[in-house]
């Protein structure tokens, strides 16, 4: 099946009119959209980068894909994708990945993001958040904030910014940096507290304030994660909560797993009560007992790591685990140097990350990291393909949809497929779609909707990616389409394309761009 996909301009069967040509048709995979419960074979055409017809009838194309005994569904919806590049869209690619956002910590300017995104061109959908971790550097360190992810890692080795508290002139200054990237059209506020636990309650209180009046969620990482009190998960969780209650905006916590770890049973139900009594909250999960961001942040302080029952053996870099003297070593040389921290003992505590994938109405998200040359320090090559063997991230980066698909849903019989493509596709849509209308077109196989869509191998879909070899592209990813047209075909990486297209609010007030909230007066 994997090379089951063929080249024609003739009709498959029947006789349509021309005016039913489509330019490409997936002919007889199992089709699969989660918001209408579709489970079938159907037959999809696709014309000018949407879907034109889901049909039990032939129908005529210019090119058609079969896909008999494949699975045919929604492309995935990653919510939280720090790579943000040709590398990282390539590889999350092979992971079913169509649209990458990057919403948990953003980025700031916002139009000089999407400029640059535009000028360069991606492979994938792609958009952020504006990001208040940004407008805190900036406020405290007196940084001018650049849209780059390595700027904001330079920032590691500054502390002002993580530990101080705002004074109100300073919380009104970064809510309004933050107002400033909304009114650029980012799809939210990326709210990294876990990386600043100086921002104080009253300043977050701002900061979601003005979410609120833009309509828009925010993204939060947790500024705390102990499994106990003082400083545990769930008052963090419960401060979010609280947020959204008394300002009216929807919040979303990121990644409930690395945030909740052990606790989980605790904030899980949190936040399912919290949703049932009408508070504007959503969550998600990666597939992984593992984390990974900068040896120098906030999480990795020794008081942190005390309070987490953390060492530093459970922390990994370059593919080593680190002792008491390289631990500090590192923090105090290389603050920007990405790591892996092992929060859970896996297979032994696997029910534990299974309540976070599972979760009811959590979406699937990776929290991809950027892939880093380990003999630079610095970005991988935009163009370099195959990535190099020195190219390191988290293997979440490359196999965290395939993994939910091979382990939950194949291997393991604990999720229906549905439920886990609702998980990538459907309820990500969904968390956006009333702040971005763009968002109601994506994460759904209908009529009307953008052709992306990813074609895959049950039977063969599989991540590959490890910690010691992360690299390492996932199987079974037969065909993936963005906007209509390929980027994977047949299994393989078409390196010319660039289809992506950017997601991001109309501040016109135009729905046929990427939103319908208007700028506050």
């Amino acid at each position: 099946a994997l090379l089951s996909c063929a080249w024609m301009a003739i009709p498959v069967g029947g006789t349509a009119q021309e005016t039913d040509h489509h330019d490409i048709v997936v002919a007889g995979g199992r089709v699969i959209d989660p918001e209408t419960g579709l489970d079938a074979i159907r037959n999809i055409g696709i014309r000018d980068g949407r879907i034109s017809a889901v049909s039990t009838d032939n129908l005529q194309g210019t090119r058609v894909i079969e896909a008999a005994g494949l699975v045919v569904s929604p492309g995935f919806i990653d919510l939280h994708s720090h790579g943000q590049t040709l590398a990282s869209d390539r590889m999350q690619a092979f992971d079913g990945v169509t649209t990458a956002l990057e919403l948990e910590l953003g980025r700031l300017p916002v139009a000089d993001w999407y400029r640059r995104q535009a000028q360069n061109g991606r492979v994938l959908n792609y958009g952020i958040s504006a990001a208040w971790a940004y407008a805190r550097i900036a406020e405290f360190e007196d940084m001018a904030p650049v849209a780059d992810i390595r700027w904001f890692q330079s920032a590691f080795s500054r502390q002002r910014w993580v530990s101080e508290p705002a004074t109100p002139e300073q919380a009104e200054r970064i809510a309004a940096s933050v107002a400033q990237g909304l009114s650029e059209g980012a799809l939210g506020v990326g709210i990294n507290a876990g990386y600043a636990p100086g921002g104080g309650f009253r300043e977050l209180l701002a900061v979601h304030g003005t979410a609120a009046r833009y309509g828009v969620p925010t993204y939060t990482h947790i500024s705390c994660g102990n499994p106990w009190d003082p400083g545990s998960s769930a008052a963090c969780v419960g401060q979010v909560i609280a947020l959204a209650s008394s300002t009216g905006a929807h919040a979303h916590i990121c990644h409930l797993n690395s945030s909740s770890q052990r606790a989980i049973d605790i904030t899980a139900d949190m936040i399912l009560k919290a949703r049932s009594y009408g508070i504007p909250i959503s969550t998600e999960a990666y597939t992984y007992g593992a984390g990974s961001t900068a040896i120098g942040s906030a999480v990795f302080h020794p008081d942190a790591m005390a309070a987490r029952g953390m060492t530093p053996a459970d922390i990994e870099y370059a593919g080593e685990r680190l002792n008491e003297e390289s631990y500090l070593r590192l923090r105090e040389e290389s603050p920007g140097a990405v790591v892996v921290s092992h929060f859970l003992d896996l297979p032994r505590e696997r029910s534990v990350l299974d309540q976070s994938v599972m979760l009811d109405g959590a979406a699937i998200a990776s929290d991809a990291m950027p892939w880093i040359d380990t003999r630079s320090g610095d970005l991988v090559d935009e163009d370099a393909w195959p990535l190099p063997e020195t190219a390191f991230a988290h293997p979440r980066s490359a196999g965290t949809f395939t993994r939910l698909l091979a382990t939950w849903v194949r291997d393991d019989g604990l999720l229906d497929l549905s439920e886990a493509i609702r998980k990538s596709s459907l309820i990500p849509a969904q968390i956006l779609e009333n702040s971005v209308p763009q968002m109601r077109r994506k994460g759904r196989l209908q009529e009307g909707m953008d052709a992306d869509l990813v074609v895959f191998d049950l039977q063969r879909v599989q991540d590959r990616a490890s910690f010691a070899s992360p690299a390492q592209t996932s199987m079974g990813m037969v065909h993936v389409l963005v906007n209509g047209e390929s980027v994977i075909d047949r299994g393989r990486l078409l390196r010319d394309a660039r289809p992506g297209r950017p997601v991001r609010r109309d501040t016109t007030g135009s729905d046929e761009s990427s939103g319908s909230v208007q700028t506050p007066q």
